[in-house]
């Protein structure tokens, strides 16, 4: 999930020795065709998992995977063609999903209209959807939301393909995924985004208005994403970069949950970061952060991460430094962080963090903040050394042991970060000094490899850790779980 950046809170990863996590073997199958569609669940503090992709929870240790559990086959197919001039990007999106239970609509989630960049000048808007070769009309409930409804019930299995033109103005000013700011735009989630969760349905948790923390969903293949911008202008984002013939630049990615471009005069330098991935960043113009500096950084940190959790599970890494960002917001193998944010701050390590904790290992970001934010904050603080300060940070009252609750319940309180990114990281610190660093790391590690590519709830970081009583009840005590 992503994370403000008001005040100084830090996370990442200590280097340890962890087994070798690449490309694994098996996982969970998903829900037979028969299965009977389920509503999303309101949100809670805990919602229970699906029967369908979360063990049950009974005891022992569970083998460990040897490597990453691999992307569903039958995963959302992306093409996108866009055009940015300025405030201004236009694209046609083209979707290939196949349900795993059967559904009547197609659900995006269009988060350029969230509340903040909203109230900074962003709008999108979707002018056409084919779906199967057929136009239809779309129903839009709230600024967020887009149902399209299907030409009667969808069985699960079967593959439907649909196309969305749309029009995005970004703002101007806004401290967010979203922005615009002299010759540099740039927009994370700002496609429509695919809402659904394998096992559980559409994911349409009401939106926020705390920092980027809502988008929820399953991995895709980005077969192609072309950028058309200005002459003189680069391009950053996510995936590896197909070509760029000046005016058109064309990325690939084989699994992620989310798309980040950026467009700009970036001063850009590279870095080698673990397993020979690169690590690639843009500065904008009048900026004062050095590229390089940041490019070294970024690569240190994906090495550390690397040791704790395991092999960093995408081409590259990206990361645009950009105006008016405060912070820095995560995507999958791509990064957007404000000036001054990675050097001698723990925002950047906190980033990387997320590559594994959102990226590889998703979640429903609006019921489940702490399964990416906690452990993001957790890992910051074992690398930046300052994993003690965490316990001795205050929480109100309202956020005391209430780390698992959903952002709905945040919404409108100013405790969220302190209860839920500091506190969290102290509960899971609390639970490692329980169980001993050892088993503890290495529950961890096993986790990442059983639940990667998936969205995952709070039962099966329960799972994971069942054979450590001792840990798990730390997290009882904390409200996780």
């Amino acid at each position: 999930m992503r994370r403000a950046r008001g005040w100084a809170v830090l996370v990442l990863a200590a280097a340890l020795p962890a087994c070798s996590g690449g490309e694994p073997a098996a996982r969970p199958a998903p829900p037979s065709a028969s299965a009977s569609p389920s509503p999303v669940r309101p949100p809670s503090p805990t919602p229970s998992p699906s029967p369908a992709v979360t063990p049950a929870v009974t005891s022992g240790r569970l083998p460990c995977p040897p490597a990453y559990a691999p992307p569903d086959p039958a995963r959302p197919v992306l093409t996108a063609e866009l055009s940015v001039d300025g405030r201004a990007v236009v694209g046609t999106s083209r979707v290939v999903f196949t349900p795993d239970l059967p559904t009547g609509e197609l659900v995006f989630r269009l988060w350029a209209a969230a509340p903040r960049p909203r109230a900074a000048g962003s709008r999108i808007d979707v002018t056409r959807v084919v779906v199967n070769g057929v136009t239809r009309t779309p129903r839009r409930p709230s600024p967020t939301l887009l149902r399209i409804p299907l030409a009667g019930r969808t069985p699960a299995g079967t593959a439907v393909t649909v196309e969305l033109d749309w029009r995005l103005r970004l703002p101007v000013g806004a401290n967010d995924r979203l922005g615009a700011r002299g010759s540099t735009a740039w927009f994370g989630s700002g496609l429509p985004l695919l809402a659904w969760v394998r096992g559980a349905g559409w994911a349409t948790d009401p939106e926020t208005a705390q920092f980027a923390e809502a988008a929820t969903s399953e991995v895709m293949e980005l077969r192609s994403l072309s950028v058309t911008r200005a002459p003189g202008l680069a391009v950053l984002a996510t995936g590896e970069q197909v070509s760029d013939d000046g005016r058109t630049a064309v990325f690939r990615a084989r699994a992620v949950r989310d798309v980040l471009v950026a467009t700009g005069a970036f001063r850009t330098s590279r870095a080698a970061g673990p397993a020979g991935k690169e690590v690639l960043v843009g500065v904008s113009r009048g900026l004062r952060d050095d590229p390089a500096a940041v490019a070294r950084e970024l690569a240190r940190a994906m090495r550390v991460h690397s040791a704790r959790f395991g092999v960093f599970p995408y081409e590259r890494l990206v990361a645009a430094v950009v105006p008016d960002l405060r912070g820095g917001v995560e995507f999958p193998g791509a990064i957007l962080l404000g000036d001054g944010q990675a050097i001698g701050d723990p925002t950047g390590s906190h980033e990387v963090a997320h590559e594994w904790w959102y990226g590889l290992v998703g979640a429903n970001q609006a019921r489940s903040p702490w399964l990416d934010e906690a452990f993001a904050t957790y890992a910051e603080g074992l690398d930046r050394g300052t994993a003690a300060a965490y316990a001795r940070r205050p929480v109100p009252a309202h956020g005391r042991n209430r780390v698992g609750a959903p952002m709905s319940y945040w919404e409108g309180r100013s405790a969220y970060s302190r209860s839920v990114y500091t506190q969290g990281a102290a509960m899971l610190l609390a639970a490692r000094a329980a169980a001993g660093a050892a088993a503890f790391d290495d529950a961890l590690r096993c986790h990442v490899r059983r639940n990667a590519h998936r969205v995952t709830v709070p039962a099966d970081v329960e799972v994971s850790l069942r054979h450590l009583p001792a840990a798990v009840e730390v997290l009882r005590r904390y409200g996780a779980l």
